[in-house]
């Protein structure tokens, strides 16, 4: 007897039935979940090389930033946009006249959805039957051909292999409702058809919030347009989920009650995310037009980017101080020569901010920054920069 061969005695390999296991969660949601998160872990390991307040501003700044991606993406690949539930005494499967106990959920995605199955035998049939079923059924993204052939749709094909991998009869019940594709019953297409538009709308999305961090490192203004199109993007995915859809509800009638949708979680996650954003950016706009300076010492991004140097002359520069659209500490007022004639001829370098919107803008003008002129005995000696004409 060799080895191979102790305690066998048949003389073949052992054979064991398959051990069947429920889905406990979404796998592709929660490794979504997990890589931005080892992400913001790869960041923390930086903050303390920051100085105490500004890591406090890179924290914020950061985890801000990858909760909105981390949100898009979820809302993307997520299975709650539409989910129901539902209690009822349902045959079991084909040829087996038990019935039993249930809990039938069901919950609507982009791409697919997802059946689930939960019970027990009524009146203690099926003992050792262990009940728990969570099937999918994708339907991107073509619709197909009519029926349930090899050129139908995805969503009819996986109802034909549910079908013949024998699964439990309130399953094929549900999933039939979607792929049935005429008359007044075209679920299936309508949810397809609203999870396409949508899935690209947060795709797009996605896009811009990656331009926004680009945006981030330079110009505070076009960060917050970015996020501003972010969260429109995110409130318009919403609003055609609601149009497209069918507009007649789903109910889906049972012995002992009615299986009827309503919105889910990532239905309210992207509408609340999409009004953050777009609350977020009207703060960073309105920062920008009234405190710059300090919205820049927040970001991390230098003030003087946004501004182009230009001369203005005296008489101009007292036009703008008697119109009030610079405040009097923001501009020192000096002549450059003591005669009439230089006076006339003479200017001033500044430093003129670009924006599009000038009847709010707090500063459009400031001084330029100190430029070292000499240095005599290791002194440095500064002076603000001017020019004459």
């Amino acid at each position: 007897m060799g080895f191979f061969d102790f305690g066998r005695l048949e003389g073949f390999p052992s054979r064991y039935s398959p051990q069947q296991t429920p889905v406990l969660f979404d796998v592709v949601e929660v490794l979504f979940i997990t890589v931005f998160l080892l992400i913001l872990i790869a960041f923390v390991c930086i903050f303390p090389g920051y100085s105490k307040k500004r890591s406090i501003y890179v924290t914020i700044k950061t985890c801000i930033s990858l909760t909105i991606g981390c949100f898009l993406i979820v809302e993307n690949f997520g299975q709650e946009w539409e989910i129901g539930i539902v209690e009822t005494i349902v045959p079991y499967k084909a040829g087996n006249n038990a019935e039993i106990n249930s809990v039938i959920g069901i919950k609507i995605g982009l791409r697919s959805v997802n059946i689930t199955l939960k019970g027990e035998g009524k009146n203690g049939a099926l003992p050792n039957e262990i009940i728990n079923y969570n099937e999918r059924f994708p339907w991107t993204w073509d619709q197909g051909r009519f029926g349930y052939g090899p050129s139908s749709g995805l969503l009819q094909r996986s109802l034909r292999s549910a079908q013949r991998r024998g699964l439990p009869i309130p399953i094929l019940w549900v999933a039939e409702y979607f792929a049935i594709d005429g008359e007044g019953i075209r679920f299936g297409r309508f949810y397809r058809t609203a999870g396409w538009y949508c899935h690209i709308l947060l795709w797009t999305a996605f896009s811009c919030w990656i331009v926004s961090n680009i945006m981030l490192q330079f110009v505070s203004r076009y960060t917050a347009y970015s996020i501003g199109i972010v969260g429109g993007l995110q409130i318009l995915t919403c609003i055609l989920w609601i149009i497209i859809r069918n507009e007649t509800p789903l109910i889906i009638p049972f012995e002992n009650g009615t299986l009827t949708l309503h919105f889910g979680l990532h239905f309210w996650m992207s509408l609340t995310c999409g009004i953050f954003c777009i609350i977020l950016a009207l703060i960073i706009i309105y920062m920008d037009l009234r405190y710059p300076d300090n919205l820049s010492e927040f970001l991390g991004i230098d003030p003087l980017d946004q501004y182009d140097e230009c001369v203005l002359s005296p008489d101009e520069i007292r036009t703008i101080a008697q119109n009030k659209k610079m405040v009097d500490d923001t501009l020192e007022m000096v002549s450059i020569s003591n005669t009439k004639s230089s006076i006339r001829n003479s200017g001033m370098l500044l430093m003129k901010r670009r924006s599009s919107i000038k009847q709010i803008q707090k500063n459009r003008f400031r001084k330029p920054v100190p430029v070292k002129l000499e240095e005599y005995e290791d002194v440095a000696i500064y002076e603000n920069q001017s020019i004459a004409t």
